[in-house]
């Protein structure tokens, strides 16, 4: 009986983890950065630390938006890394940032709150990252 409970409970979580969708009208910001790491930092310790808080910590600080790190492995620029950044509409996404990709007041002050955190992000990186993005809605 504990196997069918334990089995029953995997596959309910399992599902309900892997619940996110794309849906007509969500918003994704497809940003690709160089990443310069401080010395005596590798690319999986940057990794770990930015999926285990950096995108919790965002994620939680901005309703309506879901982030997910993102490694290139093949094509024009292979050793990319970047983030996608799902809002749940262009209505959201607008509410954190102006049409010229300028971050919002309200962005700008909840960022402050998160600044602890971009402060021990600032122990893995050197310098700030480079970042280009394009947003795309899907249709």
């Amino acid at each position: 009986m504990k196997k069918v409970l334990f089995f029953l409970t995997f596959v309910l979580t399992g599902g309900f983890c892997f619940g996110q969708t794309l849906q007509k009208g969500n918003l994704l910001g497809l940003h690709v950065s160089a990443i310069n790491l401080k010395e005596g930092v590798t690319m999986e310790k940057y990794v770990s630390f930015y999926m285990s808080k950096v995108i919790p910590a965002y994620d939680k600080a901005f309703p309506g938006m879901k982030s997910y790190l993102i490694k290139s492995l093949r094509g024009k620029d292979s050793t990319s890394i970047g983030a996608i950044y799902m809002f749940n509409s262009e209505a959201d996404r607008n509410r954190y940032f102006n049409n010229d990709g300028t971050p919002t007041e309200l962005f700008n002050t909840i960022n402050a709150k998160l600044d602890g955190i971009q402060k021990e992000l600032d122990k893995y990186v050197t310098a700030p990252e480079t970042d280009t993005y394009n947003d795309w809605l899907v249709q």
